[in-house]
C-alpha cells in the first residue's frame, strides 16, 4: 500500500522489537501503509540478539507485555516470574502473526541513513543494501539498549578459543560450554546472568570484575495456575500501581523512610523483607529514600555489603564483590545465587580495577603479568545506551542538520518523543525515557505518538514540529531531577550508562528520566487535551500542489515559507485559557471597545464638547464617524450596556481586557486635553504586555519563525529592528532563536527613537544583553548619517513602526539602503482599523504622523498598498503575507519583501 502522499509509505519504523511491534500496531489502526526495518532475522529486538545464557528480563511478566488491548494480557501466558529470553521472542513473534504486522517487517536489513528533505516534507531511508524508501513519518523505534559496546582490548583477534560477545550472541544452538574454561569479562546485568547461568557447566570460570555492582536476588519462580489466575483478575490494578512507580515496575512505595521506622533493628527486618521478596521489591518497596538521602543509601548499601560478606566465605573476594560507592549510582543488577557461585571450587574473580588487561592466543593477560587461560571468553561489556542506536544512524532533520552532532552539545527531547527541527519523527522508546522497566513507559509514549498522527490525518496536517522552548523546557526538567539526586555526580565518576560515560569520549549526558513514568505522562497529556500548544503544524495544502507533487516554491528569500505554515502554528494564546476561539475573542474585544468609544462619543455631543486642536481632531473624527456607521452600531449592540457588564467582560479578555478597562473610561478626558494617554498606558509595563497580547503574539512569532529559520542557516547574521521600544516583540524573537541566551547570530541591533526605551528593553532581555547591540536611529533620516553602515543587514524588521512614520516611502527608501542585496525586511503592520487599535494607539500622537502626506483617516495601509510602495522603494513587493485571523475578523499581517541588487543608495524620488 502506498503513502497517499505520492510517497513510498506513510511511515518507516526501525526496529522489531517492543517499541516497533507497538508501533506497527499503532499505524495499522490508524490505516497508514508502514515499512519496517530490522537487522536480526526475526522479530524481539534486544531479545532477539540478546540469546546468551541465563538472558533473562528483570521485569515481572505481568509488566513486561504489551497493553494496547485487552486480550494481549488475557492471552498471556509467561511461565516463570521473569521470563527467559526465548519467552519474549516467542511473546512479540506470536503478536506479530496475531495482528498480520510481519508483511510490514524487512530482516536482515540495517538502516545507513534518514536524511528529512525541506522542499518535500518527506523522510528518506537508506539501508545499507542500498534501497531507499521514502515517508512522511519516521519512527525510531530502536530501544535503548541495542548497540552493543565495543571492546578496545589489544591482542582481541589473537585468541585462538572462542570469542562471543553476549549483545550479538550467535543464534546456532550447537554452542557447547560444557567443562570449558569461560572468561566472563563484565559484571552487568549481563555478565551477572552468563556467571551465575555457566557456573554450574563450566570446568574453570574466572570472572574479571573492574566495578562490583550491588546484586540483588530476583528471587524468580515458575508461574502455577493460580497465580497465573490472579494476576489476570486484577491486571488493571497491577498496571496502575506499574505506572505509579518510579521505575515502572507493580510494586508499591512503601511510604516509609529509614530513619523514622523505629531504629536500625527495624530497618534491617524490612530490609530482609525485601531482600527475599526480591528484586525491585528491595530497590523500591522497602523504603522511599535511598536514593534521595545519603544516610538512607548508605543503610541500603551496608545491608547488601552485610549480604555479600555473610554469603561469600573467602573474605578477600568478599570484600573485592563489595561496592565501595553509593547504591543505585549504577544499575543494580537482579540475579539468584550470583554471590554463591564464589564459593564453587571452579569459579574465581579477578580484580582488574587497577589492573589492565589484553588478550593473547591462549586466554587473558593482566597487565601486573598475570596469566589466564582460557578455552571461552565472553565480552558482557553493557551497552552504549539511550542514544547510541540512533547515532549509530545518520539522521539528518531539517536544514541538514546532524542529529549526532546535536546531542553532542547537549541531549535534548521533548518528553523523549519529539526533537526541534526534525519534524515528523517521532522516538518510539529512546533517550529521556523513564528509567525502568520500559513496556510500561512505551504504552504511554506510544499511544500518545498514535493520537497525535490521529490528530494530523484527520486535520490534513503535513508536518509537526516542537518548539524549541517547550524541547529545553522538558530537558531542562529531566536535567534538574537528575541533578537533584546526590547520586548524579558518583554516576558520572563511575562511568555509568545513565549519563554516557560507559562509552570512552562520549558526552556525559543524562541519558533517561528519573521521575517515572507517572510525572512524564501528565506531560503528554496536558500537551494532547490542550490540542498540542507546544507544536507547529503545516497542512497538506501548504507542501502539495493539486496534483499531489511537492510544491517547490515557498523559498521566500532563501527561507521554506508559506502563509499557511505560518498561519497554521499553534500559538499558545489567552484565548485557549478562557476557551474560546481566536476570532470569537477578538471580536468581544472590539464590540468592548466600540461600546468605550460610543459612551465618549455621547458625553462629547451630550455635553457639546470638542477635542483639543491638535491630533485629537483626526482621532475625533474617525471616532464618531465609525460609531455613526453600520459596523459601529453592530458592535455596540454585541456589548454590555451597563459599566458593570462591560468590565465582567474585560476581565475576561486577557491583557487587551486590561488596556480597554483602564483606557476606555479615559477616552473623553484625552480627547479634551484633561489626562494624556501616556500616563496610562505606561503604568505598570501596560504598553510592552500590549505586545505580548493575543493581538500581536501571533505576529511576534511569524516573524521569531521567519528569524529562526535564517539563523538555523548560517549563523554570519545581521540583524536589525526598527522602533523596538520596550521590547516586547524582541522578547517573542529572542525567546524563540535563544532559549537559554546562547548566540544565533552576528549581530542584534535593537533601535528606537529614544534611548529612554532601553532602560526598559535591557531589564526585560538581561538574559541576551551580550547579544544585543542598542543605538538611537530614526528611520525617516539618512542611516550613513546616524552612523549605520549601508547594505550590511540581512534581516530587519519593524513591529507597528512605519505607519507611524512622516513618510512611508522614505521610511522604506532607508530601510533599503541598509538591507543586503537580496535580503529581507519583515513589516508587521495593521492591515484595517479596528475599534480596539484605535481606542488604545488612535490616542496618541505618534499615530497620527502620516497626516502630512494625506492619511488622515488612519495611517495603516492595505497589502496591496504596501506592495506598491515597497516596489517604489527598492524591494520585490510584497513576496509573503501571513495573516493574523481567519474570515473577516483578520486586521494584522507581516509582510515580507526582498531588496533588489540594482538600487543605487543615493537615488531619491
Amino acid at each position: 500500500m502506498i503513502s497517499k502522499h505520492g510517497l513510498d509509505y506513510d511511515a518507516v519504523v526501525i526496529g522489531a522489537g517492543f517499541s516497533g511491534v507497538r508501533s506497527l500496531w499503532e499505524l495499522n489502526r490508524l490505516g497508514l501503509s508502514a515499512k519496517c526495518f530490522d537487522a536480526a532475522s526475526d522479530v524481539g529486538g534486544t531479545w532477539w540478539w540478546n540469546r546468551y545464557p541465563g538472558c533473562r528480563t528483570d521485569g515481572e511478566a505481568w509488566v513486561y507485555a504489551l497493553n494496547f488491548l485487552p486480550e494481549l494480557l488475557e492471552e498471556w501466558d509467561f511461565t516463570e516470574r521473569y521470563p527467559s529470553q526465548q519467552e519474549v521472542q516467542w511473546y512479540l513473534s506470536r503478536i506479530v502473526d496475531r495482528y498480520d504486522l510481519r508483511k510490514n517487517i524487512e530482516f536482515d536489513t540495517e538502516v545507513k541513513s534518514a536524511h528529512y528533505s525541506d522542499s518535500s516534507n518527506a523522510w528518506t531511508i537508506t539501508t545499507t543494501k542500498g534501497i531507499a524508501v521514502t515517508c512522511r513519518y519516521f519512527l525510531p523505534a530502536m530501544g535503548i539498549t541495542s548497540i552493543p559496546k565495543r571492546p578496545s582490548f589489544p591482542g582481541l583477534q589473537s585468541f585462538q578459543g572462542e570469542l562471543y560477545q553476549a549483545s550479538t550472541w550467535p543464534k546456532a544452538e550447537s554452542i557447547d560450554l560444557q567443562n570449558k574454561r569461560i572468561g566472563v569479562i563484565g559484571t552487568g546485568s549481563t555478565g551477572v546472568q552468563i556467571t551465575t547461568e555457566l557456573a554450574p557447566v563450566a570446568r574453570q570460570l574466572t570472572v574479571f570484575q573492574r566495578t562490583p555492582n550491588y546484586v540483588i536476588p530476583a528471587q524468580n519462580y515458575r508461574l502455577d495456575p493460580q497465580k497465573i489466575e490472579d494476576v489476570k483478575k486484577d491486571f488493571d490494578g497491577i498496571w496502575h500501581l506499574a505506572k505509579r512507580n518510579l521505575a515502572g515496575h507493580a510494586v508499591k512505595h512503601s511510604g516509609k523512610t529509614v530513619a523514622g521506622v523505629g531504629g536500625p533493628e527495624k530497618a534491617q527486618q524490612l530490609f530482609e523483607e525485601g531482600w527475599n521478596l526480591g528484586c525491585y521489591n528491595f530497590q523500591l518497596g522497602t523504603f522511599d529514600d535511598p536514593f534521595i538521602s545519603p544516610d538512607a543509601n548508605k543503610s541500603a548499601a551496608d545491608f547488601v555489603r552485610g549480604k555479600i560478606r555473610s554469603t561469600v566465605r573467602d573474605p578477600g573476594t568478599a570484600e573485592l564483590l563489595c561496592p565501595k560507592y553509593p547504591f543505585g549510582a549504577r544499575r543494580p543488577p537482579c540475579g539468584d545465587g550470583y554471590y554463591e557461585i564464589f564459593n564453587r571450587e571452579n569459579a574465581q574473580l579477578v580484580d582488574i580495577s587497577c589492573d589492565g588487561i589484553d588478550i593473547y592466543e591462549q586466554g587473558i593477560r593482566t597487565a601486573s603479568g598475570a596469566e589466564y587461560e582460557l578455552d571461552v571468553i565472553i565480552l558482557a561489556l553493557g551497552f552504549d545506551a539511550g542514544t547510541g542506536a540512533m547515532n549509530q544512524i545518520d539522521i539528518r532533520g531539517s536544514q541538514d542538520r546532524s542529529l549526532n552532532e546535536s546531542w553532542a552539545q547537549r541531549l535534548e527531547t521533548f518528553a523523549g518523543v519529539l526533537v526541534h527541527g526534525y519534524p515528523n519523527m517521532f522516538i518510539v522508546c529512546g533517550p529521556h525515557l523513564p528509567a525502568g522497566n520500559q513496556p510500561v513507559s512505551l504504552e504511554v509514549s506510544a499511544s500518545w505518538i498514535g493520537q497525535t498522527l490521529e490528530h494530523m490525518e484527520n486535520n490534513a496536517l503535513a508536518t509537526i514540529d516542537v518548539f524549541n522552548e517547550a524541547m529545553d523546557a522538558w530537558t531542562t526538567h529531566v536535567e534538574q531531577v537528575w541533578q537533584s539526586s546526590f547520586l548524579a555526580k558518583h554516576a558520572e565518576e563511575l562511568g555509568s550508562w545513565f549519563v554516557g560515560t560507559n562509552i570512552p569520549g562520549k558526552p556525559a549526558n543524562i541519558m533517561f528520566y528519573f521521575a517515572g513514568i507517572g510525572n512524564l505522562e501528565p506531560w503528554l497529556v496536558k500537551e494532547r487535551d490542550a490540542q498540542w500548544p507546544s507544536m507547529t503544524f503545516r497542512t497538506d495544502a501548504e507542501i502539495l500542489s493539486p496534483n499531489g507533487v511537492a510544491n517547490g516554491d515557498n523559498f521566500v528569500g532563501g527561507l521554506d515559507l508559506t502563509p499557511d505554515m505560518l498561519e497554521s502554528m499553534q500559538i499558545p494564546l489567552q484565548a485557549d485559557e478562557f476557551g474560546i476561539k481566536p476570532e470569537a475573542k477578538s471580536r468581544l474585544v472590539n464590540a468592548a471597545a466600540a461600546a468605550y468609544l460610543n459612551v465618549a462619543v455621547g458625553k462629547m455631543r451630550k455635553h457639546k464638547l470638542e477635542p483639543v486642536q491638535d491630533y485629537r481632531v483626526h482621532w475625533w473624527k474617525v471616532t464618531h464617524e465609525f460609531i455613526d456607521s453600520e459596523e459601529g452600531r453592530e458592535l455596540i449592540q454585541e456589548a454590555p450596556v451597563t459599566s458593570d457588564g462591560l468590565g465582567q467582560l474585560t476581565s475576561k479578555l486577557g491583557i487587551e481586557g486590561e488596556v480597554l478597562a483602564r483606557m476606555g473610561p479615559e477616552v473623553l478626558n484625552i480627547l479634551i486635553g484633561k489626562t494624556e494617554p501616556l500616563a496610562h498606558i505606561m503604568k505598570d509595563d501596560l504598553l510592552f504586555r500590549v505586545y505580548l497580547s493575543d493581538e500581536c503574539k501571533r505576529m511576534n512569532r511569524y516573524v521569531a519563525e521567519c528569524i529562526k529559520r535564517l539563523t538555523s542557516q548560517r549563523k554570519n547574521i545581521r540583524i536589525l529592528e526598527i522602533g523596538a521600544g520596550t521590547g516586547g516583540t524582541t522578547l517573542d524573537v529572542l525567546e524563540t532563536c535563544s532559549p537559554t541566551g546562547e548566540p544565533f547570530c552576528t549581530q542584534y541591533m535593537y533601535t528606537d527613537l529614544s534611548p529612554g526605551f532601553f532602560v526598559a528593553g535591557k531589564t526585560t532581555l538581561k538574559k541576551w544583553e551580550s547579544l544585543l547591540t542598542f543605538k538611537v536611529f530614526n528611520v525617516i533620516d539618512s542611516p550613513a548619517s546616524q552612523g549605520f553602515e549601508e547594505h550590511s543587514y540581512d534581516f530587519i524588521y519593524a513591529a507597528n513602526v512605519i505607519h507611524a512614520t512622516p513618510s512611508l516611502m522614505t521610511s522604506l527608501r532607508n530601510m533599503c539602503k541598509l538591507l543586503k542585496p537580496g535580503a529581507m525586511v519583515a513589516l508587521l503592520e495593521l492591515s484595517r482599523l479596528t475599534p480596539f487599535y484605535n481606542l488604545v494607539f488612535g490616542s496618541l500622537p505618534g499615530w497620527w504622523e502620516g497626516v502630512g502626506e494625506g492619511r488622515t483617516e488612519s495611517p495603516l495601509q492595505t497589502p496591496q498598498q504596501w506592495d506598491e510602495l515597497l516596489k517604489k522603494a527598492g524591494f520585490s513587493g510584497t513576496d509573503l503575507i501571513a495573516y493574523d485571523l481567519p474570515g473577516p475578523e483578520r486586521h494584522y499581517c507581516m509582510m515580507l519583501s526582498t531588496a533588489l541588487s540594482n538600487i543605487d543608495s543615493d537615488e531619491t524620488f
